[in-house]
């Protein structure tokens, strides 16, 4: 018995049925090779393969196939080889420039020339970084302006009667003729009794700063009298306060003095006393008695502004302050800014030992025409201690007036602060050494808008490193031409500016070399003008200003053709070089900077030596059977699109991506596109490539996952110049012969 192996299931033939499917064959085969060629299409349905069985010549087919027919009556049971040639690629890749220079990089202009453009932000000046109001505070303490009591005025009469009872017999004679008119005779000097007078519902005591004390005297008799002398004493200690004469009171007149009462201590509880009084009488005129007529003594406190008392205070400010405050430590001169985001901590202190109403107002900050305005009431102070209040507010949409109170300043806010305390018709103990202290802080202020003038200020930026991945895959040596390089200014920020470029060096760090740029490109500073707004409203119109470095003024393909990956650099940026020319009315916006950006166009013209494309490809080859594989060929076909030669590396990599061997070593070379008359490769050139490959090489392909391709080229003998277009590409495509042992 015969067995015949196919994928699905296995067929048994004996000797007769075994003889005739030979005798099929021999007749089919010698009817094919009259057409000097047959295909046998083994039907593998999970893999979907075709297979191709061709004989390159006639005569050595009929060889084969006689062998084959003797070999299969004479050794029945031996197992025959096939060559079969595998139509379907086992791998498939494109490789272009974007294999070298990421996509993103590339322009292509109209006629498909392609350029490399490569930009990278080296600096930008944004509004934090010319000034801030982080953290900005202000402290004002205040004592008590003044601390006003309640006027004083008592009235004291000293009746006719009084004075005679004083005046021995005398008196005794002109208090008899009450009702009468009489002429009356000179009385001499007498005296009243201490006479108390209390205050103490008003106050108890209060030692002055400031005050005064009318004593008048109405004459309500019907004589003159005089040499009046009066004093004014506390109770407690007799202590004089006030003491004063009067020299002469004409009947029916009123005189008045008035005393100080400053640095003066007074009690509550006092004592007043006509030290003498007397008469010239009535100079022979008779004049009507009346006892009860009266000399009036008035006293009348007023002005009182104590340094301390205890006393019923009125209602009344006890500060009333209104002065502009200067934000100090900021390097521009503002006049206004509108705050975008931050607070305002406001903290408020009193050593006062009772209730205080506070008012901080900041006019220069207003928000929808308002200004900040805080009211708050404070307990009232421990003995020795303070009363605090602190708060923190949302300072956010305010716009802040910085221009002072007549508008001719900048960095300087105006605030009013006022301290009350109202009347509670209880004594309280006050003292102008109490104090009021309030401080304002703005904490992490962000302007979203500010005018002024920004400052003439200098920023030495660097010495600083920038990262450029622009070449990282570029194996090998470029000699580029015509490279532009530019240092572009994009100036959103209403204030001149100027750059000066101190150092600029390209550094490659994979070959260890690095080189500055040099020439007369950097002779003269890089002049920016001021954006401009719609008179303080968006949108701002930038301006840009833009050093060129060619190779007309500097070295700039030799620093370019190093191939950097990394760029040193450093220069001096000055704001308002000129200095405040647009008198207070520079500008700054959140969220507009003054941006410095390098920007590389580089046409792709060039000569190159050992420049490398490079990709890596899945290989899945098919398991079912490969084990009968015993040597192969297999054939790399390259439709090369550039117009250079190229040297090809093929390396078989395992699962972790390590290289197990090299199916091209990279001596094997394809042909180079043919330029056109219009200078471009039209037409793809085909090049094929054969791999042998034996049972070992098999053996390892299988572990195969993927194949890295390598295509070097340069533009060797004569290193002439080349043009890239995008349509230049390398398509690879990777085909066999199999030897194939059928079971």
């Amino acid at each position: 018995m015969y067995q015949w192996k196919s994928r699905n299931q296995a067929i048994m033939f004996d000797q007769r049925t075994y003889n005739k499917v030979i005798q099929v064959i021999l007749d089919q085969t010698i009817k094919i090779l009259t057409d000097f060629k047959f295909t046998l299409i083994f039907d593998q349905r999970k893999q979907n393969k075709t297979f191709k069985l061709t004989y390159m010549k006639l005569k050595n087919a009929l060889i084969l196939l006689f062998c084959i027919s003797i070999l299969a009556f004479h050794c029945r049971k031996s197992e025959p080889s096939w060559q079969v040639d595998l139509l379907s690629p086992l791998l498939h890749s494109s490789i272009g420039l974007e294999d070298l220079i990421a996509d993103s990089l590339i322009k292509k202009d109209a006629n498909g020339e392609l350029a490399v453009v490569f930009q990278k932000k080296l600096y930008d000046i944004r509004i934090d970084s010319i000034f801030s109001f982080y953290d900005t505070g202000v402290i004002k303490s205040y004592n008590i302006d003044s601390l006003s009591l309640y006027n004083t005025k008592i009235d004291y009469p000293i009746t006719l009667g009084q004075i005679c009872r004083n005046s021995g017999f005398l008196g005794l004679f002109i208090a008899s003729q009450h009702g009468n008119s009489i002429a009356v005779p000179a009385i001499p000097a007498v005296s009243s009794p201490a006479i108390e007078i209390d205050a103490d519902s008003l106050f108890t005591t209060m030692t002055l700063l400031e005050g005064n004390i009318d004593i008048t005297l109405k004459n309500g008799l019907p004589i003159d009298v005089s040499n009046v002398i009066f004093e004014l004493r506390n109770a407690s200690n007799r202590e004089l306060l006030v003491s004063g004469n009067f020299p002469l009171i004409a009947a029916g007149k009123t005189e008045t003095k008035t005393y100080s009462l400053a640095g003066k201590t007074v009690e509550g509880k006092l004592i007043g006393q006509l030290i003498s009084l007397a008469s010239p009488g009535s100079n022979g005129i008779p004049v009507k008695i009346d006892t009860n007529n009266a000399v009036i003594a008035s006293i009348n406190v007023y002005n009182l502004h104590p340094k301390i008392a205890t006393a019923i205070f009125p209602a009344q400010n006890l500060i009333n302050k209104s002065q502009p405050f200067v934000l100090k430590g900021l390097p521009v001169f503002l006049k206004n800014s509108k705050i975008q985001s931050g607070q305002i901590i406001l903290k408020l202190f009193s050593t006062l030992q009772d209730s205080v109403q506070f008012s901080y107002k900041l006019p220069s900050a207003t928000k929808n025409g308002i200004a900040f305005e805080v009211s708050k009431t404070l307990d009232p102070a421990p003995p020795g201690g303070l009363s605090v209040f602190d708060k923190t507010f949302d300072f956010s949409g305010y716009n802040l007036n910085l221009s002072g109170t007549n508008g001719d300043t900048f960095n300087t806010a105006y605030n009013e602060f006022i301290a009350k305390v109202e009347y509670t018709g209880q004594k309280k103990t006050l003292s102008i050494q109490d104090s009021f202290r309030a401080q304002i802080s703005f904490v992490n202020l962000r302007p979203e808008y500010a005018t002024g003038y920004l400052g003439q200020q200098k920023y030495e930026v660097g010495p600083a490193s920038l990262d450029i991945d622009l070449f990282k895959n570029v194996q090998g040596n470029f000699n580029l031409e015509n490279v532009k390089f530019n240092i572009e200014a994009e100036n959103f920020i209403g204030a001149d500016a100027q750059v000066k470029i101190n150092e600029l060096q390209s550094v490659n760090t994979r070959k260890n070399t690095t080189i500055s740029l040099t020439g007369n490109y950097n002779n003269a500073p890089l002049l920016i003008q001021r954006a401009t707004d719609l008179n303080g409203n968006l949108p701002v119109t930038p301006s840009y200003a833009s050093l060129t470095i060619n190779s007309q003024n500097s070295n700039i393909n030799l620093y370019i053709n190093n191939l950097p990956d990394k760029i040193n650099y450093s220069f001096l940026l000055e704001t308002n070089p000129n200095g405040n020319v647009s008198n207070y009315k520079d500008f700054i916006y959140d969220g507009k900077f003054l941006n410095l950006n390098m920007n590389i166009e580089m046409p792709l013209q060039f000569s190159a030596t050992g420049i490398s494309l490079a990709d890596t490809v899945d290989l899945d080859l098919n398991q079912n059977n490969i084990e009968n594989i015993q040597s192969a060929i297999l054939y790399l076909i390259a439709d090369n699109g550039f117009p250079l030669e190229s040297s090809i590396e093929l390396t078989a990599l395992d699962e972790a991506g390590n290289p197990t061997f090299k199916l091209l070593d990279g001596s094997q070379k394809i042909s180079a596109g043919v330029l056109e008359t219009n200078g471009k490769v039209n037409l793809k050139k085909r090049s094929k490539l054969s791999i042998p490959l034996d049972k070992n090489q098999i053996d390892l392909l299988i572990k195969t996952k993927k194949i890295k391709i390598v295509s070097t080229f340069d533009t060797k003998p004569d290193m002439n110049a080349i043009k890239i277009y995008d349509s230049y590409k390398i398509d690879f495509y990777l085909t066999g012969d199999f030897n194939y042992l059928v079971k």
